[in-house]
């Protein structure tokens, strides 16, 4: 999927996955990572990685907690889907 030194610490990236997918692979804390389904939960857009501690939608503004997926303002009603990843040597791929 990608490498682990890739995601920054407090942030995060953009990753191609196969069938012109991505996922949203964030590092909240050192050596923890965890990846999201990065389509805003209200109109389906597309997020920004972490900026500031946030996960934001471009589209109507909505906000994302970047360790849980979490919302923090709307208008998303719910959070974003977590998918299960593991540390496999210094990548990261899907469990």
């Amino acid at each position: 999927m990608t490498a682990a030194a890739s995601v920054p610490q407090g942030g995060g990236v953009l990753v191609d996955m196969p069938g012109n997918a991505q996922l949203l692979v964030v590092q909240p804390r050192s050596g923890e990572f965890r990846a999201f389904n990065p389509s805003c939960p209200h109109v389906g857009s597309l997020v920004n990685p972490p900026a500031g501690g946030v996960v934001t939608c471009p589209l109507h503004g909505s906000a994302f907690d970047p360790e849980t997926g979490a919302v923090r303002k709307g208008p998303a009603t719910s959070g974003l889907t977590e998918v299960p990843i593991a540390v496999s040597g210094d990548d990261l791929v899907l469990a």
